[in-house]
């Protein structure tokens, strides 16, 4: 393995999407706007009747890319058909209707180059409502 692919590793993103387009554009575009830029996004759709991959298909990104189902299945096979897309050493799941700050790949990424024997890692959430409160769980 080369030191650049080391050094920045590929993350596959997955974003499972059943009809979610009231915040998908915010979802990619917290990817889009991530410091680190060695990324892919892999799109499932699990065969939404809304506008969700006409919205995506409106980030021109190389890195962003589609699959669509003809049938809907459950978000656990839905997943697990995303991930066998992907082609990064590392995977992250991004739900539509969430988003990330601008630094939460090269944090984690940072923390698994410091720590080895780390497979997995989280980090905490802020939910966000309607009306804009926002609250803290860790």
């Amino acid at each position: 393995m080369s030191k650049v692919k080391k050094k920045f590793p590929l993350v596959s993103i997955i974003i499972n999407c059943l009809n979610g387009e009231k915040y998908l554009a915010n979802a990619i575009k917290s990817v889009l706007d991530q410091t680190y830029k060695k990324w892919e996004i892999i799109f499932f759709d699990n065969n939404s009747v809304d506008k969700s991959v006409a919205i995506v298909k409106k980030f021109s990104d190389n890195r962003i890319k589609i699959f669509k189902s003809k049938k809907t299945y459950t978000l656990y096979k839905a997943r697990n058909l995303a991930i066998h897309k992907a082609k990064g050493e590392f995977i992250s799941f991004l739900d539509v209707d969430d988003f990330w700050l601008k630094n939460k790949i090269k944090t984690q990424i940072d923390y698994f180059k410091k720590n080895k024997k780390i497979e997995v890692v989280f980090s905490n959430i802020f939910i966000f409502n309607e009306r804009s409160e926002k609250k803290k769980f860790i």
